[in-house]
């Protein structure tokens, strides 16, 4: 079986510490030559969700992931990443789209040693710790990061991408599928029933509606392209 780690949240005792390369909300830890990340639709700077360290062991060893996504517009076509057409499992992903398919959110890929607490970033979802916790047991609830996908449908493993490079599957995220806002946190951007953009009534962001997320890489050696799945 592949290396296998589970992604164990640790609500923080303490507050964020400028070596956290693990965790939910606060600020991302990205290199400082990086820019904070804006809406392609809108315009705003993005939220930053969550980021991801991978150990040892991982295909993308050495490298992090951190996921920001737009709370301050919703469009009905962009509510989640956009999907290929056809048959999804085994399929080529066509050169080019994995840069262009983010257009209201964001993956950010760097070497875990250069990344930075943004000190000019406003925090907006609560922080807490996440612990990797290795393992050999499958589970089809938990979030983990190598292995095997454990898919809630059909699988839709992608095989390529540009009809060469090795698609590897990176992570899963299943839980939470909402995150807890900071007090002053602006409130998130939602199709109202009438299918026009308002604030939510509610204190938390969900990440492209709360679905469960399949993370695939490109393989390691290539350039780090993140190509994201989701599944309710």
């Amino acid at each position: 079986m592949d290396a296998c780690w589970f992604i164990e949240s640790k609500p923080a005792v303490s507050g964020q510490n400028a070596d956290d390369t693990s965790f939910i909300g606060g600020r991302p830890g990205i290199p400082a030559g990086v820019d904070l990340p804006q809406c392609r639709l809108c315009g705003a700077d993005l939220t930053f969700f969550y980021q991801v360290a991978f150990p040892a062991g991982h295909v993308w060893q050495s490298l992090s992931m951190a996921v920001f996504a737009c709370t301050s517009c919703a469009h009905e076509e962009y509510l989640i990443p956009e999907m290929l057409t056809g048959v999804l499992a085994g399929t080529d992903i066509p050169q080019g789209f994995l840069t262009q398919y983010q257009r209201n959110f964001r993956i950010v890929v760097f070497e875990t040693r250069s990344g930075e607490q943004r000190m000019d970033y406003t925090p907006k979802i609560r922080f807490n710790r996440l612990e990797l916790v290795p393992s050999r047991k499958t589970a089809t609830k938990r979030n983990k990061l190598g292995g095997k996908p454990n898919w809630l449908l059909d699988d839709e493993s992608p095989a390529t991408y540009a009809s060469s490079v090795p698609m590897k599957f990176l992570m899963q995220w299943i839980e939470p599928p909402r995150f807890d806002l900071e007090d002053d946190a602006p409130a998130q951007i939602r199709l109202g029933l009438r299918g026009k953009p308002e604030p939510s009534r509610h204190r938390y962001y969900e990440l492209f509606l709360g679905n469960q997320l399949y993370f695939f890489g490109t393989e390691a050696g290539h350039e780090p392209l993140v190509y994201v799945i989701t599944q309710i």
